[in-house]
């Protein structure tokens, strides 16, 4: 999760971690896609999980910078009870210094005497803002007499003020260790506990940033300015009883913010509070109508509770309101996308990421938006922004990326993203992928007469596919594939093996019939072959596919009636396959060597397990 340095976290982060343990997603069988031509290339892409797996809202946060309007006036909060804090201890401190000249009066001790005497000159260094010549001064007071607890408070004092200096010049992270040696000289320093608390929350260290605060809190129970941050923090893990708390306490404070009263609300839609949830929704909404939380949330819950219309009312409202806040546009995007609306949903999130360009999920979700409505080269694009952004170990994303490649006959990167998929998540589909990717990359280079490479890639191909049925002896598109890459291999049994296997799983399936009839035709069973041609032209009438292998057969079994019949039905199914299917019958085409030329020998192969 990127969030900027020096900025505290706001509900832009709680709204991704409550919706996302909120949101329930329907368990949906796996999609899967054949791909194929007309000479016989068939193939089967297994999706992950469903092609059209919903969107959720609760991811539009991620990529979103924390530091909202009412995030910066957190910490002017945080900021100024902190400097009102400095300015009593320096009053305290210039009252010391009177007690530390009676104190030198009476010292002996040559080295405690100049201990105290620069200990005294670090004080007046430090009221001046002098911060790195107090630390100096103080350090070598320290130096002199390590039992000298003023030196050692001002100290703390000192770094604490040059820490407050260097975050406000080059961001918090870079602070955090004046605070923490502050810290260690001064455990009653609580200014250094509230700051550690601010910089851990903005960078994401919710446990170490609810641990500074509270102890901040033990300290001076009266720094208000905390609660709101810590109110949120506990929201983010999980402790709703503590959030609420806190977030009522800021409020009772005056600081109740559209972000305060929305994290309230996601805190009651999670424990199915929804009246209670949607008041406080509103609310959120009439304080801070420019915001866009409180909207997403709200259509969140109503579509939750079946309200369709109304949530999407609600994000109507949101983009006239607050059409300049990116979570509304992509709470659109996610409504429209689930509704099957793809185009409202692309317009939705290219608006999003106008208005915040590093959402890496905006462009994942627009990917996936482009894969729906067919526009592969676009969705490529956006999957590579959304990679580039920061979703680098998705296997998801690269599972439809490859996909998509796939789809513009990119096979060499489409293997790359598989892959990279499968060694996220190996499972039976994610080697399907990989051998369907092999398989189609390898009938690319037989399109391109490199023989050596399309066998190179096939032998990859079914190696990946063999691993896939081994892990899961019920995936029939698996099995599908398996009996294609061993029909381009030549290795017409183990083919026909795996075919059978497939349709045993997957009775009457088109693309593993005609299969099934090239692995018959491999093995010189012309009869077996019409067969399963046959059943294939009864599954789907006309065929063409099966047509065309039927008139071959029909020719090479010498029925050249039958041949006949089926190359006047291709003509008027498919014409050019006709004329295909007329050159054989006239002898322009010759079977008997064409076929020689298809079935290369090939070493006998492990039969699959069962």
């Amino acid at each position: 999760m990127n969030v900027h340095k020096g900025s505290p976290r706001t509900l832009s982060v709680v709204f991704i971690v409550i919706s996302m343990l909120s949101a329930g997603m329907p368990a949906r069988a796996n999609d899967i896609v054949p791909t194929s031509d007309i000479t016989g290339g068939a193939s089967v892409f297994i999706f992950r999980g469903s092609s059209k797996k919903p969107q959720s809202a609760g991811a539009s946060a991620r990529g979103y910078a924390a530091g909202g309007a009412s995030a910066e006036t957190t910490r002017r909060r945080i900021r100024g009870q902190a400097v009102n804090a400095r300015v009593m201890r320096q009053r305290a401190a210039r009252a010391r210094q009177a007690e530390l000249a009676r104190i030198r009066a009476r010292e002996r001790n040559a080295r405690i005497r100049q201990s105290n005497v620069l200990t005294a000159k670090a004080e007046t260094l430090l009221e001046s803002d002098d911060h790195d010549g107090a630390i100096n001064l103080f350090r070598e007071a320290l130096g002199l007499n390590s039992a000298n607890s003023d030196a050692a408070t001002g100290l703390s004092e000192a770094l604490v003020a040059k820490g407050l200096t260097e975050a406000d010049k080059t961001g918090d992270e870079s602070a955090l260790a004046y605070f923490e040696e502050a810290a260690k000289l001064d455990p009653r320093n609580e200014i250094a506990f509230l700051k550690m608390g601010e910089i851990h929350d903005a960078a994401g260290r919710t446990g170490d940033a609810i641990l500074q605060f509270e102890k901040a809190l033990e300290i001076d129970p009266e720094i208000s300015a905390i609660y709101f941050p810590l109110g949120l923090a506990y929201a983010i893990a999980g402790n709703d009883e503590k959030a609420e708390q806190y977030l009522l306490k800021a409020e009772a404070m005056g600081a109740s913010t559209g972000e305060s009263l929305t994290t309230r609300g996601l805190i009651a839609s999670r424990q199915a509070r929804n009246d209670e949830a949607i008041i406080l929704f509103d609310r959120a909404i009439a304080i801070a109508p420019d915001q866009g939380e409180a909207y997403v949330e709200k259509a969140r819950l109503l579509e939750a509770v079946g309200r369709g219309d109304d949530a999407y009312r609600t994000l109507q409202q949101a983009s006239r309101s607050a059409g300049g806040s990116s979570t509304v546009w992509f709470g659109l995007g996610v409504h429209a996308y689930n509704r099957g609306e793809y185009t409202e949903a692309m317009n939705a999130y290219l608006r999003a990421l106008e208005l915040a360009p590093g959402n890496a999920q905006a462009h994942a979700n627009l990917a996936s938006t482009y894969r729906q409505m067919e526009r592969f080269a676009d969705a490529n694009a956006q999957y590579r922004a959304a990679f580039e952004s920061g979703i680098d170990k998705d296997a998801d994303l690269f599972s439809e990326w490859g996909y998509c490649l796939g789809q513009t006959k990119e096979w060499d990167r489409a293997m790359a993203r598989l892959d990279a998929a499968r060694e996220l998540s190996p499972t039976a589909i994610d080697h399907n992928n990989v051998g369907w990717a092999y398989y189609n990359a390898a009938r690319a280079d037989k399109d391109r007469n490199d023989e050596a490479e399309y066998r190179r890639k096939l032998e990859l191909s079914r190696a990946a596919l063999q691993r896939a049925v081994e892990m899961d002896d019920t995936l029939y598109a698996a099995f599908l594939n398996l009996g294609a890459a061993n029909n381009g291999l030549g290795d017409f049994a183990a083919a026909k093996e795996a075919l059978e296997r497939a349709l045993s799983l997957q009775n009457d399936w088109l693309i593993a019939v005609n299969q099934l009839g090239l692995s018959y035709r491999g093995n010189n069973d012309l009869q077996g072959a019409i067969n399963q041609f046959a059943r294939a032209n009864k599954i789907k009438a006309n065929d063409a596919f099966s047509l065309l292998n039927l008139g071959e057969l029909y020719h090479l079994t010498g029925n050249r009636r039958e041949a006949r019949r089926i190359a006047d039905r291709l003509k008027i199914v498919d014409p050019t396959l006709a004329r295909r299917l007329d050159d054989v019958l006239s002898g322009r085409i010759v079977l008997d060597e064409a076929k020689r030329n298809i079935r290369p020998r090939v070493p006998t192969i492990r039969r699959i397990p069962y």
